[in-house]
């Protein structure tokens, strides 16, 4: 039996403030869904977010709709499970466009339903279109989707209720606690207690590929969802490794493991980094802006890009900006041009600015680029305002509250809005963060508090 799986598709994506096409985006599924066609696979696996968000614009919606067609046309069933892209919130049953899909007979949208008392694990109904396995020539296929932080905790219901001795293959949207940096990581035990009863654990939500011990995959995103990305189409010794989706071979009387396993790279747009050391291009530099601008085209140039090509200019050194004024989209614009490719985005994250900020917060705030100044202010605001453990995500706050202001600032809805922050992985942590209260207060007459018996994950 032969199966095909992806994941983290993310139809819908913009990328590069809407530079880039997302016709990449549909290109890469369409690509994947014509080899599981060209190579007669049984199943095809759809391991989360293929929507990049609850609210789906009708182009997106057709694309998905185009190529699960031609998966039905040629007889291939998709099974499908919702990631947290897909969802308007983590806990709750809300219809999604996935559910949609499924009521049009386009995928099977496996889904448990957790009461009180634990999992419920219902058969699929091809009436009503729902159900949390599927069986399909005598390999049982269990769909759990996004759990958010309650992850561990639930995938360790739904092993207790499925089956032992039998051929069974679990989609879940998350991975490696050490991968996922947040809430709804699984550990190693978890691992092993599921290959007590599962063959392959397809997954999905890092868009990294990663393979575990020739049973568990994440393929990784076919296309790359941010530029940073491209990194992962190469491993630590700079050589290409497949990612994009994985092909498998299982048979039904070995519940083990599968046959064969490897994750195969799909073609995507052109993504390289290119470096430039921006210290000679400081303020005792006459025209410095000029001279960084020529000098990005000649590095970019140097690597001999293909003119479909993205770059990501990541700029390092030190820089003193007390008398360089860059509005670094337009730079981006201009550079791409001079350099003739398709598109450049700027990194300033290794970028090294000295005293550049406070100089100029004082001698003329207007030379720096207002993104910069006001990314600085709101995490100086957050520092001041610490919410109980929650304090390491200083950072993700501050740009929460920024991508928040940028949208009010671009006159979107409120529905928008409040997709951005359901999208936040933000969310699941404040969750788990009043689960659990502050410590209690130590009597007035007392100059200490009391410190918190356990550490908050």
């Amino acid at each position: 039996m032969k199966l095909f799986h992806a994941a983290d598709i993310h139809l819908g994506r913009r990328r590069l403030d809407g530079r880039l096409p997302d016709n990449d985006i549909v290109a890469a599924f369409r690509f994947i869904a014509e080899e599981a066609i060209r190579e007669k696979a049984n199943v095809f696996l759809l391991a989360g977010d293929l929507f990049d968000r609850p609210q789906v614009e009708p182009p997106h919606l057709r694309q998905a709709q185009d190529v699960l067609r031609r998966l039905k046309s040629a007889g291939i069933p998709v099974i499908a499970i919702e990631g947290n892209h897909d969802k308007q919130f983590v806990n709750t049953d809300a219809p999604t466009w996935v559910r949609f899909l499924a009521d049009d007979d386009l995928v099977m949208l496996l889904r448990p339903e957790f009461h009180a008392e634990g999992v419920r694990l219902d058969e699929w109904n091809t009436e009503s279109r729902t159900g949390a396995w599927v069986e399909i020539n005598g390999v049982r296929f269990v769909g759990a989707g996004y759990l958010g932080a309650a992850t561990p905790n639930k995938v360790r219901q739904i092993i207790d209720q499925m089956p032992t001795g039998k051929t069974q293959v679990l989609l879940l949207h998350a991975g490696p606690e050490y991968f996922v940096g947040e809430g709804g990581g699984f550990s190693k035990e978890d691992l092993q207690l599921l290959k007590e009863k599962v063959c392959y654990l397809a997954l999905g939500h890092i868009h990294k590929p990663m393979l575990y011990g020739g049973w568990a995959c994440n393929p990784g995103s076919p296309e790359n969802c941010d530029l940073r990305e491209a990194g992962y189409s190469h491993g630590k010794d700079g050589k290409p490794v497949g990612r994009g989706y994985a092909v498998l071979e299982i048979d039904p009387s070995r519940p083990d493991q599968p046959l064969a396993l490897e994750i195969r790279s799909n073609p995507r747009r052109p993504c390289l980094r290119v470096e430039l050391d921006c210290t000679a291009f400081g303020s005792k530099t006459k025209n410095g802006a000029d001279a960084f601008m020529a000098a990005a085209v000649k590095a970019i140039k140097q690597v001999n890009p293909d003119k479909t090509a993205v770059i990501e200019l990541m700029l390092t050194g030190s820089l003193n900006l007390n008398r360089i004024a860059l509005d670094l989209n337009k730079a981006a614009l201009e550079i791409a041009e001079q350099a003739g490719v398709f598109g450049v985005a700027i990194d300033t994250t290794r970028l090294n600015i000295g005293n550049g900020f406070a100089a100029a917060g004082a001698a003329g705030a207007d030379l720096l680029p207002r993104d910069e100044l006001e990314r600085q202010a709101i995490l100086q605001l957050v520092d001041e305002q610490p919410l109980w453990g929650l304090t390491e995500e200083r950072q993700a706050f501050a740009d929460l509250f920024y991508e928040l202001k940028e949208l009010v600032r671009g006159g979107q809805t409120g529905e928008t809005i409040a997709s951005q922050i359901g999208l936040s992985p933000l969310i699941e942590k404040v969750r788990a963060a009043s689960a659990t209260p502050p410590p209690a207060l130590a009597p007035q007459d007392s100059a200490e508090s009391v410190a918190p018996t356990e550490e908050v994950q």
